[in-house]
């Protein structure tokens, strides 16, 4: 059975518009499209600097030895790769809702990542619930996003979501960009995460993803309400108090993730599976300052 394409081609063809938004210097292995600490040769003049016995004498600016009597050097912004690190909650809490919210999250981390490809940034794929399990090695170019495609969509959904396993491959991180998409419904919370990324000197964002019947529950009446990553199960009677005391919570938890998230220097979006991937990325993802 053929596996269908993880993104259209027409909204590849729209996010090869967009980019990635740093609010910071990156420093990268390759060239790119991103400004750098180091000093390179590229066509933005950054600053002068006295000449020394080995640099190179092609980047002398003659103005200034006319003028001045002493040699001395133009640098300029180098260009390089922004290192980009997606991580994807996979977990068994996740694979629910209608759409579903971890073929939203394959898709939602597959746009990102195409974004950062197509500006030749480095990218890094983990997909994580009890574990951290690694996308392989890191993907660069347009040409690697196939693979990184299909290699998304061969990560199943399932097991207990546990942030704590992200604080190793986190702290693995050179300085650059992560996102991570999530429910954020785990215990004990994704602060612990969040904190690894600041430590880690990791801008970027945090995406809660969640499915439509999470955020507007209809049901009524008696039912039995089984944990998707525990098993356990439990009696409940939905009544306009309890589902009132219900949205409060789902809102409490929101609004703990976007202060963490905001306290570190992370950007946050709340988004519904039912809003088509382009929207998330055409607007949400640039509402917040993540793409641009």
């Amino acid at each position: 059975m053929a596996v269908a394409p993880l993104l259209e081609p027409s909204l590849l063809r729209r996010l090869e518009a967009l980019a990635l938004q740093v609010r910071r210097a990156v420093s990268g292995q390759m060239g790119g499209e991103r400004r750098s600490r180091r000093r390179g040769q590229s066509v933005e003049f950054a600053d002068f600097r006295n000449y020394t016995p080995g640099d190179d004498f092609r980047l002398i600016d003659w103005n200034a030895y006319a003028r001045l009597d002493r040699f001395m050097l133009r640098l300029f912004v180098a260009e390089e790769e922004l290192p980009l690190s997606v991580f994807v909650d996979l977990s068994g809490s996740m694979d629910w809702g209608k759409p579903n919210k971890a073929e939203t999250a394959r898709q939602l981390a597959g746009a990102i990542a195409y974004v950062a490809l197509a500006a030749l940034d480095r990218v890094r794929i983990t997909v994580f619930a009890d574990g951290p399990t690694s996308g392989g090695t890191p993907y660069r170019g347009r040409r690697a996003a196939a693979e990184l495609f299909r290699r998304l969509q061969s990560f199943p959904a399932g097991g207990v979501t546990n942030y704590q396993k992200l604080v190793w491959p986190i702290g693995r991180q050179r300085p650059g960009m992560s996102v991570l998409i999530s429910d954020g419904l785990g215990e004990p919370g994704v602060d612990v995460a969040l904190s690894a990324l600041q430590r880690a000197r990791q801008e970027g964002a945090v995406l809660q993803l969640l499915a439509p019947q999470e955020l507007t529950p209809e049901w009524s009446g008696d039912a039995r309400l089984r944990d998707a990553e525990t098993g356990l199960e439990r009696e409940f009677t939905a009544t306009p108090l309890t589902q009132d005391a219900y949205r409060r919570a789902l809102q409490q938890r929101t609004d703990d993730i976007e202060r963490a998230a905001h306290r570190r220097g992370l950007r946050f979006a709340r988004m519904s599976t039912a809003e088509p991937i382009d929207e998330m990325v055409q607007l949400t993802l640039r509402r917040i300052g993540l793409l641009a």
